[in-house]
């Protein structure tokens, strides 16, 4: 059946076919192009959602192994970082058992990964990061590699090793926190009786009577000596430490140990006096290694910082009257 429309003409009689006008055929033309703009709608609609291409089912592949390695890399992560701090903490206890003062503080860096931004990360990104990582980690246990190999093998302590620095007089014979109490060091120094000058084979350390005097180290009273006489060493004592270190400590008012006694590092031996040939108070300490007296204030070491160390190598350099 036919769909053109017509109308009856009065002048002729007769019914016409009607014509288009311009506001029909643009109706029609757009009915037409909704229609068609319709129907390319769905059939896109229909192929993303029935038929996927290579690259779509790659992608897709690929998001998947992202999503699921996700949680994976984020404890990755975690684990690096408290590996980090484990070390830098082993680092600086390290530090500070061998030198004795506090690790330098260097420079700290912005981390290149964080978890926010893991957490944010597109595909591209997080695959990045993914690789950032794992550098890092590759990096990071190279280096503990190395670091567990030298310190493993370059610096294994042996139980003899360990016994010498155990013999090795360390500490300071009395308390000295401000190390202002040595007043006169090693080698060349001016008498105090015939004001010449001699080779003074300690340091003097000015303390008043009665003050307390350690064990600088480990070791085995050899030598205990009471003396009336105002001339030489007066009250003192000698512990053998072993491994060629023996130890003197003169001029002492009372001596609290007896010969043979095997005393510890730290151990209370006697007390500061004036006994001998000594103008005034004070411990004169001494270091024999090897039946050779040497400088003590090189060995003060333990509990002192780098700075500390130097300010007591001054003191005990310095070129005046020794107290003995």
């Amino acid at each position: 059946m036919s769909n053109f429309k017509y109308h009856y003409n009065p002048k002729t009689c007769q019914y016409e076919r009607a014509r288009w006008d311009v506001k029909e055929i643009l109706w029609y033309v757009a009915g037409l192009v909704t229609l068609g703009l319709v129907f390319c709608g769905a059939m896109i609609f229909a192929h993303d959602s029935l038929i996927e291409s290579e690259t779509e089912r790659m992608l897709r592949a690929e998001n998947q192994v992202l999503e699921k390695h996700k949680p994976v890399l984020e404890e990755q992560l975690a684990t690096v970082e408290a590996t980090l701090v484990s070390l830098k903490e082993d680092d600086k206890a390290l530090y500070t058992k061998v030198f004795n003062s506090e690790l330098p503080q260097a420079e700290t860096s912005a981390s290149t990964l964080s978890k926010e931004k893991i957490l944010l990360a597109d595909a591209a990104a997080f695959k990045d990061m993914m690789e950032i990582l794992k550098s890092k980690s590759d990096a990071l246990r190279k280096t503990s590699l190395k670091s567990n190999a030298f310190f493993g093998s370059t610096t294994h302590i042996t139980k003899d090793q360990f016994d010498i620095m155990g013999s090795i007089p360390s500490t300071q014979p009395v308390a000295n926190t401000q190390l202002d109490l040595l007043v006169s060091g090693f080698g060349e120094r001016i008498n105090p009786f015939h004001k010449g000058n001699y080779k003074h084979p300690g340091v003097d350390f000015a303390a008043a009577r009665g003050t307390e005097v350690s064990a600088t180290a480990n070791g085995r009273v050899v030598t205990v000596s009471k003396t009336s006489l105002q001339a030489g060493y007066g009250n003192y004592i000698d512990v053998d430490h072993g491994h060629g270190f023996v130890t003197r400590y003169a001029h002492l008012e009372e001596i609290k140990v007896q010969r043979g006694q095997d005393v510890s590092k730290g151990t209370v031996i006697g007390t500061v006096g004036s006994s001998g040939g000594s103008t005034a108070p004070h411990l004169h300490y001494e270091v024999i290694r090897d039946g050779e007296p040497v400088d003590p204030a090189r060995y003060l070491m333990e509990g002192l910082s780098s700075a500390q160390h130097m300010k007591l190598l001054k003191l005990s350099s310095k070129q005046n009257q020794s107290l003995d």
